[in-house]
């Protein structure tokens, strides 16, 4: 469901845009998130960039390329047509952390299998990492940030919360949304 989620906003930005190929920035991703992807869409469509301030140049095997990069202002300086984050906004101290994202002319913003409150946002440690604090964004503070950026939620949906990692379950829910313009 979520890497189907992923493909799907991916088409929307394709169709979205005037252009033949689409600039993704996939924030914080892995190479997990693109080992089927392939038999799902047509990958030359797409110029895939992942930030990962992790990086450290290990080589995967995909099938189409794939652009790894732990440089922050290259975030800026690039315009993305598409935005990922995945599940990785959980790990961003603050939301005000994506202002260093050129989103002039992203077109669609997805967010997956993420833990999402319905009341105030709150910090809490993981459950199957030691030592890993996640911070649980209201869902109003998130469509508060992309509200300004004129972006508007268009997609939500839940995943099963057997399969979240913190502790508390009380009005948190692992959703999954997409942001259009």
């Amino acid at each position: 469901q979520i890497r189907d989620i992923f493909c799907l906003s991916l088409i929307l930005s394709l169709k979205s845009s005037k252009k033949n190929k689409i600039d993704v920035l996939d924030f914080g991703s892995n190479h997990l998130a693109y080992s089927n992807i392939v038999n799902k869409i047509d990958c030359k469509k797409f110029s895939f960039n992942v930030y990962d301030p992790f990086y450290n140049k290990e080589k995967f095997l995909i099938p189409f390329k794939i652009s790894f990069f732990n440089d922050l202002t290259l975030l800026k300086k690039n315009r993305w047509d598409m935005v990922n984050f995945g599940s990785s906004i959980q790990y961003l101290e603050s939301l005000d952390v994506l202002e260093n994202i050129n989103l002039t002319n992203t077109k669609v913003v997805s967010i997956t299998h993420t833990p999402i409150t319905l009341k105030k946002s709150y910090s809490e440690m993981q459950t199957n990492h030691k030592n890993i604090n996640q911070k649980i964004y209201s869902l109003k503070e998130i469509n508060k940030f992309f509200l300004k950026k004129n972006f508007k939620l268009i997609f939500k949906s839940r995943n099963d919360e057997k399969l979240s990692a913190g502790k508390n379950k009380k009005d948190t829910y692992l959703l999954n949304l997409v942001f259009s313009k």
